[in-house]
């Protein structure tokens, strides 16, 4: 088990030698790692995050002259499809028809920029409802400090993060028959969660309260704020690569 979990209400208020040593999990629940975790079930080759548009563009460039596998570009800004790309970022676009096989050049407002934000850590995986269970377990396997990173949106704190880190810590006090350490940010986000959770229909309900929740009804996608609720859907662990800079299925998972 590990030592101390730390909770990250936004990637800016660490800084990036902070998380050396440790295992981070990245959540931008509404949706980069809801979305991410989709695609590698759906069999995708490699998620590639980039934190720029023009990035994604040259890497993909890049890739279509050397790669065997083809190449897609996904990402959003505003919560809305990148002039040119193939995907937006819907969890519902990523099926096994469209990305099995293909590596995806992926770039989010906020969820890859948090993944590049917490680059030092010794590990780094993605973290969602959709495969919570699986990151629990493997994080109850680990030792040493664990720092759960909510993305947040647009600099701001959002209530979808919080609450799936906080369904992350309380599984893993579940697992343990020790008192964990926790800082004041994961306590607070384990009673938000369980709070919340203790009511009918109460984490949907807050998902879709949340600022996140709220964006994306406002344009349109409120779909895929179910989608992105719906727990244990996928026993796959997403996991970054620092050697390759790409996101894959875990040896572990």
């Amino acid at each position: 088990m590990p030592d101390e979990i730390r909770t990250c209400l936004l990637p800016v208020l660490s800084q990036p030698e902070d998380f050396s040593g440790s295992t981070a999990v990245i959540l931008d629940i509404l949706r980069a790692s809801s979305t991410i975790t989709t695609a590698l079930h759906s069999s995708a080759a490699a998620v590639i995050p980039c934190e720029e548009i023009e990035q994604a563009q040259q890497i993909a460039g890049k890739l279509n002259e050397t790669a065997d596998s083809e190449v897609l570009l996904g990402g959003e800004r505003g919560g809305i499809m990148i002039e040119g790309f193939d995907l937006d970022n819907s969890p519902a676009r990523y099926s096994t028809e469209v990305v099995a096989g293909k590596q995806i050049v992926f770039t989010t407002s906020n969820g890859t920029r948090a993944l590049k934000r917490a680059i030092q850590a010794n590990r780094i995986l993605i973290g969602s409802f959709l495969n919570l269970a699986a990151v629990v377990n493997e994080l109850s396997q680990s030792s040493g400090v664990i720092y759960l990173v909510c993305a947040g949106t647009d600099g701001a704190i959002t209530g979808e993060d919080c609450l799936c880190a906080g369904a992350i810590a309380a599984g893993l006090q579940e697992m343990t028959s020790y008192k964990l350490t926790l800082d004041d940010a994961t306590r607070m986000v384990v009673d938000y969660y369980q709070t919340q959770v203790s009511r009918p229909d109460g984490l949907l309900t807050a998902m879709r309260a949340s600022q996140g929740g709220r964006n994306l009804i406002q344009r349109g996608f409120e779909e895929d704020i179910q989608l992105c609720s719906d727990r244990d859907c996928y026993p796959v662990l997403p996991e970054f690569s620092h050697e390759s800079g790409k996101i894959m299925l875990s040896s572990a998972g």
